[in-house]
């Protein structure tokens, strides 16, 4: 039984956000369990938060449409699924391949980007998802679509 505790450990790592409704932007992203695997824009402990990214202007089609776009573009990013205003992408690290979850939601009222991102397996990310979000970031302000 021992044997089998080590692996099931580390790949204790979470899926993306559970209960997510079928349409409509009225739900919030899942936070952070509590290893130092994921990173989030919703999460209130200061260990797993990342700033969400402020948008330039109210959200319209194109303008999403350019975020998802830039979002597909990271690192072996990979399209599970999106709406208007929500999209789940699966991300494959470079040389190893090991799947990470990255989601995106709008959040039209504070006009923001909600972000978080976790990694799938194991209990530590080497800084890597934090990464990820900063490098949609500075792409999307680079492009005009956010602001610092």
């Amino acid at each position: 039984m021992r044997y089998f505790a080590l692996p099931l450990l580390l790949l204790s790592g979470c899926a993306s956000t559970s209960n997510v409704p079928p349409s409509g932007l009225e739900f919030s992203l899942d936070g952070c369990t509590p290893f130092l695997n994921c990173v989030s824009s919703t999460s209130t402990k200061s260990l797993y938060s990342v700033e969400p990214i402020r948008l330039a202007e109210p959200l319209d089609s194109s303008s999403w449409e350019l975020i998802k776009a830039e979002a597909l573009k990271l690192s072996g990013a990979s399209l599970n699924s999106a709406r208007y205003g929500y999209a789940d992408i699966t991300c494959y690290s470079d040389g190893v391949g090991f799947p990470d979850y990255f989601e995106l939601l709008v959040d039209t009222i504070r006009q923001q980007l909600d972000v978080r991102s976790q990694s799938l397996l194991g209990f530590y990310d080497m800084g890597v998802n934090r990464e990820r979000v900063e490098l949609l970031r500075s792409r999307l302000i680079e492009r005009g679509i956010a602001v610092n």
